[in-house]
């Protein structure tokens, strides 16, 4: 071996642990000479640390650290025993130890988080976000008495709003009198179609979303301005950004709970109670606000429902209401929308979504996995750059062109004149009412599909932004669309219903702390925000990879007293618009407009006696005295949520 000589063993220049895949970096002379006194000073300072170790297994501050970080990075029990014995770190049931001390520490840490509220608001309770999760309890050795053993949990976090939003609001409007009030005077409220039509101001701003999607398309693939980019629209304007601050957020302890039923939303309150530390009296007399996905929302709707009416705060529920999270509410729809455009691939000639997907290389029916939502979100992007990139070489007479290995070199002007001429003739509202042809609708099926799914590329955008505002906006544009697609018959109603209490119903306080809290930077980055359910879903792969791949076994009671709650500490350390009709590739199915079915679904609905339109009422199930038979969900006790993962 060449390398036996240590010759490659100081290639490092910056004396660093940089890995090989990442990216360079330039220090300059003092920075590097800096570099080498700290790997020295890091060098001597383990050196004196594991003579220390061996000689009083007490001081092990460092081993300690060492031993956790080796659990989280799934370092066999054999090499940690080696690394033991050198020094480096303490035993794996020391780990455990003090995975276990961690543990208590964070159950005190929920109490006191749920004993007290902000400076601002003391009685305001932290907002909770939980999810289900299905771990399995293996055996190898089988017998009568042993065997493995499926666990149906919920998991999830307490997340402390932003103390500043806190303190700018009333904290009148963070109380549970406040939100009854307001609950109880939307009861009569007329829930009319014109509520989800948008403004003028919304009109606009979308058709400057359309806009700086094709411009973005245009400099990334197509050209390149002369004179600079300050005039070409490449983001849409601003309409309410969050402040990029690391949020305050608490684990909370594993509970084990009946699978997706009304059984298992109790079993999950009783487990928050107990963690909570508060008595049933107390835990009921605060507002309550749980964040999840649909499945989640529908079973709390169900037991609350049957518990209704009811007197007793600690049975009744009345304290607390649900929310969707923002990333399954997301998942959903594109997965519906792509569904809706997907078109028939065992048609050669139908030109439905999957015919560009199999043009870019994706296999067509590796897109619908419901499981891989990222993975469904970037080809959902990749179809819509591919359509406005040859939107934008139809306008400038190069379709027939192959395209352009280097970047066109143009005027800020004219690209600015093809990006009004491209949004004009194929993504403007009058261009859509010209294209619509029963003979011919494949330009018709074209440009739906174009503005059905710049929602899903914007609402990605938006949220990784923290533009909360622009979130909304699509929100109230899919509260319609959901009406009139088939497949999300639960989210017709849900998303209708939590956009109207963001945006009319809840106390103004209240509405701007919630709004202020969908979304959380992690990292504390401007630009790279998620929504809370899509940062559990992260934790949640976390907790299930400690549990199968750290080689410790498949004990339940230590993925619930030692992982989940020290999962934070433990993740920290690693032709087709139909110009030529002689074309026999088009698409033979219109395409439903379903933004358009939606509004004339819901105005068919006011003709009728508003039967559907009431449901959207927020009160119909928030409010204590209202009792309406459509919203009994008894008979629909078990919920499959759509969202759980496959059984681990």
């Amino acid at each position: 071996n060449d390398n036996l000589d240590g010759e490659g063993d100081d290639k490092d220049d910056n004396d660093s642990l940089r890995g090989p895949f990442d990216e360079p970096i330039e220090l300059d002379e003092n920075a590097k000479a800096a570099a080498k006194i700290q790997r020295a000073h890091v060098i001597a300072k383990t050196i004196c640390s594991m003579l220390t170790y061996t000689s009083n297994r007490r001081k092990n501050a460092m081993q300690l650290e060492n031993a956790i970080t080796f659990v989280a990075c799934g370092i066999s029990d054999r090499v940690n025993k080696y690394l033991n014995f050198i020094g480096l770190s303490s035993c794996r049931q020391t780990a455990h130890s003090a995975l276990r001390t961690l543990g208590s520490a964070a159950e005190q840490s929920i109490k006191n988080h749920m004993k007290i509220g902000p400076a601002a608001s003391p009685n305001f309770c932290p907002l909770i976000c939980i999810d289900n999760l299905d771990f399995q309890e293996t055996v190898h050795v089988k017998s009568v008495e042993k065997q493995s053993t499926m666990f149906h949990g919920t998991w999830g976090y307490l997340h402390r709003p932003n103390p500043r939003i806190l303190a700018s609001v009333d904290p009148k409007d963070l109380t549970l009198e406040a939100y009854r009030t307001a609950i109880a005077k939307s009861a009569d409220e007329v829930i009319s179609p014109g509520m989800f039509v948008l403004n003028k101001d919304e009109s606009l701003h979308y058709r400057s979303v359309l806009k700086s999607q094709v411009a973005s398309v245009f400099l990334t693939y197509i050209a390149e301005a002369q004179d600079g980019t300050t005039t070409i629209p490449l983001k849409p304007p601003a309409i309410e950004v969050l402040d990029a601050k690391k949020p305050d957020i608490t684990m909370l302890k594993l509970m084990v709970a009946s699978d997706n039923s009304s059984e298992g939303v109790s079993e999950v309150f009783e487990g928050l109670a107990r963690q909570s530390g508060l008595t049933a009296a107390k835990f009921a007399s605060r507002l309550m606000i749980l964040e999840g996905d649909l499945g989640t929302c529908l079973n709390f709707s169900s037991l609350k429902a049957q518990r209704k009416p009811n007197n007793r705060p600690e049975e009744s529920l009345a304290n607390t209401f649900t929310l969707l999270g923002g990333a399954h509410t997301l998942w959903n729809v594109a997965q519906a929308l792509i569904s809706l455009h997907f078109g028939d691939s065992s048609d050669s000639k139908d030109l439905g979504c999957w015919h560009f997907l199999e043009a870019l290389g994706v296999k067509s029916n590796q897109v619908l996995n419901k499981k891989d939502f990222s993975l469904m979100l970037v080809q959902v992007q990749k179809v819509h750059e591919a359509t406005i990139a040859y939107l934008i070489l139809l306008i400038m007479g190069k379709q027939t062109d192959s395209f352009p290995k280097e970047k066109l070199s143009m005027k800020a002007q004219e690209i600015n004149a093809v990006i009004d001429s491209v949004y004009n003739n194929y993504l403007s509202p009058q261009a859509l009412s010209k294209s619509k042809n029963l003979k011919a609708p494949g330009l018709a099926n074209m440009l739906l599909r174009l503005r059905d799914f710049s929602t899903i590329v914007k609402c990605n955008r938006a949220m990784k932004a923290g533009d909360i505002g622009r979130v909304l906006n699509i929100w109230k544009r899919w509260a319609v669309m959901a009406v009139g697609i088939q497949g999300l018959t639960n989210y017709a109603i849900d998303l209708p219903r939590m956009y109207l209490l963001l945006t009319k119903v809840l106390p103004p306080g209240l509405r701007l702390v919630l709004k202020h809290s969908l979304l959380i930077s992690p990292t504390g980055r401007p630009n790279h925000f998620v929504a809370k359910d899509f940062y559990l879903e992260n934790q949640n792969f976390f907790l299930k990879y400690f549990y199968h791949n750290t080689g410790m076994g498949t004990k339940i009671d230590r993925l619930k007293d030692e992982y989940s709650l020290a999962i934070p500490v433990m993740v920290n350390q690693y032709d087709i618009c139909g110009v030529s009709l002689k074309t026999n590739r088009k698409k033979k199915k219109e395409v439903v407009d379903i933004y358009s079915n939606g509004f004339k679904v819901m105005q068919s609905d006011v003709k009728k006696g508003s039967a559907k339109m009431n449901r959207l009422r927020p009160a119909t199930t928030l409010h204590q005295e209202t009792i309406d038979d459509t919203e009994e969900l008894g008979n629909e006790d078990q919920v499959q949520d759509e969202d759980d993962d496959p059984a681990a």
